[in-house]
């Protein structure tokens, strides 16, 4: 960013919300940085309330500083807590899940399964290493049909893109959205971030005009369009830019915090 001129919200901000891979965590350091936490305190200060919203489970959120959050929106919004209060709670569909399990056990592909305590990876493959290794993200193994009967709110599927048809045509209930070339995020139809976002909202008491919310992906889309303000990081790909009303510098260039005095 050359000028640190102000952006205009539609009103005065209230609830911040944060994207975590390439948002909050660097790709190149697998960690916050302090100039991060440093914007996400001063908004606290501020009386703004923070939400983690991100695709990752509960259980594979260690690198994050939980206690910076009022609340947090994982698995794309499917699970939304704050403490140990549940306000948002929307597992896949059974049937749509056994279908998934019988490819995976067919060998057609693997899946990353999340639930709302519990993460495993039903093998290894290129796709899914590579996936992982970007993330910093280390799951158990676990067989595919330990997830039958569970509450699983979120998948990882490895395929690429023109690969997705082969999922595609034995599930009814799910939708898709991908940030990398490594994988597809599945979650069930009508749900998504933005899904999450208007739950956090409500449950907080706050209007989606009061709302800023910070990304990178195109896994982003709908929470940028549930609030009044977006910011894409300087990482985000020129479409994801395109959905967002301000473009801030990269993680690793201090873009939260920058971003966070041009809003001040």
């Amino acid at each position: 960013m050359s000028e640190m001129d102000s952006w205009r919200t539609p009103r005065p901000i209230r609830a911040a919300f944060f994207d975590v891979d390439g948002t909050l965590l660097s790709f190149a350091t697998h960690t916050v940085p302090p100039s991060a936490i440093r914007a996400i305190e001063a908004f606290r200060s501020a009386g703004v309330r923070c939400f983690l919203c991100t695709g990752r489970a509960p259980s594979l959120l260690g690198e994050v500083p939980l206690e910076l959050f009022d609340a947090c929106l994982t698995m794309s919004g499917q699970y939304c807590y704050a403490g140990d209060e549940v306000f948002l709670s929307n597992p896949l569909d059974q049937q749509d899940l056994r279908h998934v399990v019988e490819q995976v056990e067919s060998g057609l592909y693997e899946v990353l399964f999340m639930e709302a305590g519990d993460s495993y990876l039903s093998g290894h493959s290129e796709l899914a290493d590579r996936a992982l290794e970007q993330a910093n993200m280390h799951p158990r193994l676990e067989r595919a049909g330990y997830a039958l009967g569970r509450d699983v709110y979120q998948l990882n599927v490895f395929l690429p893109s023109d690969g997705m048809d082969t999922i595609r045509s034995v599930v009814s209930h799910m939708a898709f959205t991908r940030w990398s070339e490594n994988f597809a995020d599945a979650m069930p139809a009508g749900g998504g971030k933005g899904a999450g976002v208007a739950a956090a909202l409500a449950w907080a008491g706050i209007e989606p005009d009061e709302a800023v919310a910070f990304g990178d992906g195109e896994n982003d889309a709908e929470m940028f369009a549930a609030v009044g303000t977006s910011i894409a990081m300087g990482g985000a790909s020129a479409a994801v830019r395109e959905l967002c009303d301000y473009v801030t510098d990269d993680v690793d260039e201090d873009g939260i915090w920058k971003a966070y005095q041009r809003l001040s």
